[in-house]
Parts: structure tokens; C-alpha cells; sequence
């Protein structure tokens, strides 16, 4: 009978030199990464996942697009171009799923942050990142939480009573009375649209996700509702490298975030000696008090105002010198105080002599019956609102809103649709965090990649074509590779 012989020979000379992993490995020295995760492993006891293989492994699930670590490790097992890439032999084993879940989990994102600017930096240095032109924008990305396990936090009154004990730990609810009846007006408009079966609406004011509580329920129009983070990215308008990338609550607007993806992605180009200067995002991120941020910054802002905004009142000319509005009779409205509205913004508040009014042709169509004088309302921003539409009506503001297009939402979809990010697996915040760092290192580092392969002395991810049709398709590959 035949003795058995393990087979004893390097992956290397099995896997084709053009091969994608083989080209990661000569070109991108992963060691950066020991130092980066020395403060988080022990000297002593059972040896661990070397990090070197672990922050391998993951890259290798978002570039192949899959969410699970168990078919993670499947796909290793079998490919012998990963298991190259990994370090690994045929006969060595490679780790359980559960060690490379566990140590996920227990290191902190400030790690998986080092190791995402680490990878930017090496962008930098290929001069793929311009720096001063960055596209901001945010998705929903779906939670590992389920619509239909969502339970009701606890009342007021059961919270005010301290000799109540809750077993199940529902958070209480924070909001307001007002916002309460807000929510309770359309519970009444789904039961009427629906005598036989009695409807539910559920908001992120009066339940929760026992299985992830970060979760938020968010919805868009046209869509059904789902729990699910909000993924803010912040791009570079030269070669599309991610620069920034978080995860965030989904039951806040965009424009509460603007201010702290802005920071963030211009500490990070700092480090690197870059200076950011143009910020371009959608309506979505417009208030006053973010123009107003990014002016005392220094930086040029190109983002539309919300729909609710109007630049002029009509009838009524306003002159920011003297702070007042003139009516189309000759008579001025001059400022009175400032006030908050229903949502608790500042307005200021403007007021026509009661004089003026009484005698006008027009009083009965511009005041109204029951008013004594004409009051005019504007935000406390709209110095900042008009320089900002002033801005994106010139050629240059024109040219920034299709860039932001062209730039950040491709980015966004590809993240989403080749890397792993349509639904997140991992609970809370903090793994969200994790995963979108991960996969924006897997995005940049194919950019990186890609880029490398066409210098002087690069090698070459595709096989050589005949000459007649080289260029065609270098053509073909630049219009479709920007979008993987």
C-alpha cells in the first residue's frame, strides 16, 4: 500500500504573478499593521491570530464581497491565491471563523481607524489625493435587527416610579410631549386607513431594537422602513480615494454630521500635509449653522439650500446694510427681536409701523384681517444662505454640483453593491464602524493597486492584448475599473 506524503511546496510558484492577490502582496507591506495592534495582544499565554493575517483576512471579505466569516474562511480554505496572500501553505490549517469574530470584537475602532489612514497615506504618496476638493455623502446601510422583534420603550410614568423594575432594560422615552402627540396622530390616521386590521406605526421615539439598540428605524420615500446606520463618506475629487469614512445613528438628518466628517477628514489630510479647501455635498447637509461653520474654517462650501429657504420675500426688498425691509409702498419693516420656531431655530423678526399699515391700499392682501401690522421672518443665517446660492449660480458652482455627482455617489454604490457594506452583520455602533473602515481600505486599496500597475515599472493586472485593440481597451478598462 502506497504511503500518504504531504504535499510540501510554496504557494507562490502555484499562484500566476498577475494574479490580484499576488500583486497585493509585492506591492503593499502589510507589517505597518503589528505595530498598530502591539498595545491590544499579550506577550504571554496562548499564541493569537497573528494581525497581520487577521486585517488580511477581512480585506479579503470585503474585495470578494462577503459578509459572513464562516464562508469567509470556506473560500480560503480552497483558493489558493488568498492562501498565498495570507502566508499560508496546503497543509496548514487556517483559523476558526469564531477567532477572527472574536477579535473583532474586542479591539477598539480607534485600530481599524489607524489602519484605514495608514492605507490613505499610501494613496497620498502615489498621488492619488489632491486634497483640497472633498464630495460628502451618506447611505443607509442596513443593520443585522429585524423590523418585526421591536419593542416599546418604557413610559414616562413606569420610569418615574423607582420601585419599578424592568427585566427587559427597554430604555425609557426621552421626547417630548408634543413630539408624543405628533406621533400619536398618525397611529390614528393607519387605523382609519385601515378598519379591518389594525396598524402599527413604529418611530425610533417609542421603540427599539433588543437585539441591536443602536439600530434606528429610517425610511425614504418610496421605500419601506428598516433599522439600519447611516454610512458617511467624505471622497477626494482626483482619483475618488475615500478619505473618511463612519458610521452614524440614522435617525438624524445629514446636516448634523457635516461639521464632524468635515474635521475629521481635514485632521486626517493634515497629518499627510495636505490642506483641504472646497467642501461639495448635497441638499441634505445645508443649515445655516453649517455655512457659517465652514466660513469660520475657511473653507468654500457648494452645497444647494434646503427647499424650505427663500432668498426674497416677495413685495419686499431687504437691505443688509441697515438690516430692514422696504414694501413696495415706500414703507419699512425694521427689526424687532429674535424668536424661535416650532423646531427651535433663531429668527429674527421684523415689524411695519402700525401707521404705515392702516392707511395702505394693499393692508387688507399683505397683512391679512386680523394683524394690526405686516411681520416678516428670516433666518439668523441668511447672510450665509445668499452667499451660498450666489456661489452655486456661477459656472464654478454649476461644475461642483455635477462633481459631487460624479464623485461621491459612485463611491457610495460601489461600497455597497462589490464590498460587503449592503448589510452590516455586526452589532452596535462600534462594529458598524469597524466594517466601514475595513471596506474603504478594501476600496483604496484597489485604487492604489490599480494605479501602481500602470506606472513605469509596474506590473500589469491584465493580460497583454494585441495592438490594434490595446487601446480600446485601456479605454474600456478606465471607464468601468473607476466604479469597482
Amino acid at each position: 500500500m502506497l504511503g500518504f506524503h504531504p504535499i510540501r511546496t510554496s504557494l507562490l510558484k502555484l499562484v500566476p504573478t498577475r494574479h490580484f492577490y499576488q500583486q497585493l502582496l509585492q506591492t503593499v507591506d502589510f507589517s505597518f499593521v503589528r505595530s498598530l495592534f502591539a498595545p491590544f495582544y499579550s506577550a504571554g499565554g496562548r499564541p493569537s491570530l497573528d494581525p497581520v493575517v487577521f486585517v488580511k483576512l477581512l480585506l479579503v471579505g470585503h474585495l470578494e464581497n462577503i459578509t459572513s466569516d464562516r464562508k469567509l474562511l470556506e473560500l480560503a480554505q480552497l483558493h489558493l491565491g488568498i492562501r498565498a496572500f495570507l502566508g499560508y501553505d496546503l497543509a496548514q490549517p487556517l483559523p476558526w471563523h469564531s477567532t477572527l469574530s472574536r477579535t473583532r470584537q474586542r479591539l477598539p475602532v480607534a485600530v481599524f481607524e489607524a489602519c484605514f489612514t495608514h492605507i490613505v497615506g499610501l494613496c497620498i504618496q502615489q498621488g492619488l489625493v489632491s486634497g483640497h476638493t472633498q464630495a460628502v455623502d451618506s447611505a443607509y446601510i442596513k443593520a443585522n435587527a429585524s423590523m418585526s422583534r421591536l419593542q416599546p420603550k418604557r413610559s414616562r410614568a413606569s420610569t418615574e416610579a423607582t420601585n419599578t423594575v424592568d427585566p427587559t432594560n427597554a430604555p425609557p422615552i426621552t421626547a417630548s410631549e408634543d413630539r408624543l402627540q405628533h406621533i400619536q396622530r398618525f397611529h390614528a390616521a393607519i387605523r382609519k386607513a385601515a378598519p379591518t386590521k389594525s396598524g402599527r406605526l413604529v418611530s425610533n421615539l417609542t421603540h427599539y431594537s433588543p437585539a441591536d439598540p443602536e439600530a434606528r428605524i429610517c425610511f425614504k420615500t418610496g421605500k419601506i422602513r428598516q433599522l439600519a446606520y447611516t454610512a458617511s463618506v467624505s471622497v477626494d475629487a482626483a482619483q475618488h480615494v475615500i478619505t473618511h469614512i463612519h458610521a452614524d445613528l440614522a435617525d438624524w438628518r445629514d446636516s448634523r454630521y457635516l461639521l464632524a466628517i468635515v474635521d475629521s477628514t481635514q485632521q486626517r489630510l493634515q497629518t499627510f500635509a495636505l490642506a483641504m479647501t472646497t467642501v461639495v455635498a448635497d441638499a441634505g447637509y445645508s443649515s445655516g449653522e453649517n455655512y457659517e461653520q465652514l466660513e469660520k474654517r475657511g473653507l468654500t462650501g457648494y452645497i444647494p439650500a434646503h427647499g424650505k429657504y427663500k432668498a426674497e420675500h416677495a413685495g419686499f426688498t431687504y437691505d443688509a446694510v441697515t438690516d430692514r425691509y422696504t414694501c413696495s409702498q415706500g414703507k419699512q419693516l425694521v427689526f424687532d427681536k429674535l424668536i424661535l420656531d416650532r423646531q427651535g431655530n433663531p429668527k429674527k423678526r421684523y415689524w411695519a409701523k402700525a401707521a404705515d399699515c392702516k392707511h395702505c391700499p394693499l393692508a387688507a392682501q399683505c397683512k391679512g384681517k386680523k394683524a394690526r401690522e405686516k411681520r416678516l421672518h428670516h433666518t439668523v443665517y441668511k447672510g450665509q444662505y445668499d452667499r451660498m446660492l450666489a456661489r452655486l449660480a456661477t459656472r464654478v458652482g454649476q461644475r461642483m454640483r455635477r462633481l459631487r455627482a460624479s464623485t461621491v455617489e459612485p463611491v457610495l454604490g460601489s461600497l455597497i453593491t462589490y464590498f460587503g457594506v449592503r448589510h452590516i452583520t455586526k452589532k452596535g455602533q462600534a462594529g458598524a464602524a469597524k466594517v466601514l473602515y475595513v471596506a474603504a481600505m478594501a476600496y483604496n486599496l484597489k485604487k492604489y493597486l490599480r494605479f501602481n500597475s500602470w506606472q513605469p515599472g509596474g506590473c500589469e493586472l491584465v493580460l497583454p492584448a494585441p495592438a490594434p485593440f490595446r487601446w480600446l481597451l485601456l479605454s474600456f478598462c478606465n471607464s468601468h475599473l473607476c466604479y469597482s
